[in-house]
């Protein structure tokens, strides 16, 4: 199972259409070419300071073992890190993280989600209709004086 963080729009009340669903988690694509993964991301500025990166790397020490281990550190880094960067983005624009699941794919999260949404709509309903039944009265309160 993996798991699914759903981040909301900011000027959305309610749960809406334009929910993101980011996949937490290992990519297998982020490992094999991390630059081009971060790029795809539109995460522009970390993918160009990968690229920077393994250039350097690259330029340094040539291709010994040392160069291809570290090259292979930050895949590994940016494999690992990439969908809390991607997260980080979407708060940056003010998006609010709603809800986290595990789900086999991005449909169960959404089927999971919104079976969440419709119990919580419903417990407000409860509580709503619970309150309009109960009536107060001031005039027994007991820290009122009768004279």
């Amino acid at each position: 199972m993996k798991r699914f963080r759903v981040f909301e729009p900011p000027e959305a009340e309610e749960p809406s259409e334009r929910a993101v669903f980011l996949r937490d988690g290992v990519t297998l694509f982020a490992l094999v070419l991390p630059w081009l993964w971060l790029l795809w991301n539109r995460l522009f500025l970390a993918g160009l300071l990968c690229i920077a990166l393994l250039v350097a790397i690259r330029w340094q020490f040539g291709l010994s073992p040392a160069a291809l281990a570290l090259q292979l550190l930050v895949s590994a880094l940016v494999a690992l890190e990439g969908p809390s960067l991607r997260a980080r983005k979407w708060r940056r624009k003010g998006w609010r993280e709603t809800a986290a699941f595990w789900a086999e794919n991005r449909a169960e999260a959404e089927l999971r989600y919104d079976a969440a949404q419709v119990n919580a709509f419903q417990s407000i309903r409860r509580c709503q209709n619970t309150r309009a039944n109960v009536q107060f009265s001031t005039s027994s309160a007991p820290w009122t004086r009768n004279a």
